[in-house]
């Protein structure tokens, strides 16, 4: 199905299928066979344990990519938390007339702020927070398709690594 491509100077088990591992062809075309043959001239490192390699690699890859989409679910989270509670806040200000007194939270001290004030600074905040919240929105997006093409990648080295595993088998 794939034409197999040997490397300058690779054994017999290291042709690789250029389409499967393209990076490795396009960073390695040139470049010897990097296993040691053993007394019997066969490769002494099978295809197996390079697949293995590759898909620990990729493993680690994809589990740093779920820990930054949880980070960014757990940020996301707290922003629709801060939406909510300035949500309320502006609709109690919007309640008030200027006879009311409008009090901000300065360090230890209450300061009287202008009511026009106030809910200018209230929704000023709300278009910071909704704009955050598409900003991760969007970064969570990114970071689920990488995380589906990892996953694309992993299935693939698996089953090459399971043919790998298999093919020793037949020889013997």
């Amino acid at each position: 199905q794939y034409a197999k491509t040997r490397l300058r100077g690779s054994c017999e088990d290291c042709l690789v299928e250029p389409v499967k591992i393209a990076h490795y062809i396009k960073n390695n075309r040139d470049k010897p066979c990097s296993n040691r043959f053993s007394s019997s001239g066969s490769c002494s490192s099978s295809m197996a344990e390079q697949i293995q390699k590759k898909l620990q690699g990729e493993v680690e890859k994809y589990q740093q990519l779920q820990k930054d989409l949880s980070k960014c679910m757990s940020a996301r989270q707290k922003l629709e938390a801060q939406l909510t509670e300035n949500n309320i806040v502006k609709e109690e200000l919007d309640l008030l007339d200027s006879s009311n007194k409008v009090f901000k939270l300065i360090g230890p001290v209450l300061v009287v702020q202008d009511l026009e004030e106030a809910k200018g600074t209230v929704s000023k905040r709300l278009d910071y927070i909704g704009g955050e919240i598409k900003r991760y929105e969007t970064q969570m997006k990114d970071l689920e398709k990488k995380a589906e093409e990892h996953r694309d990648i992993l299935t693939k080295l698996q089953q090459d690594f399971q043919k790998a595993q298999a093919k020793p088998a037949v020889k013997a």
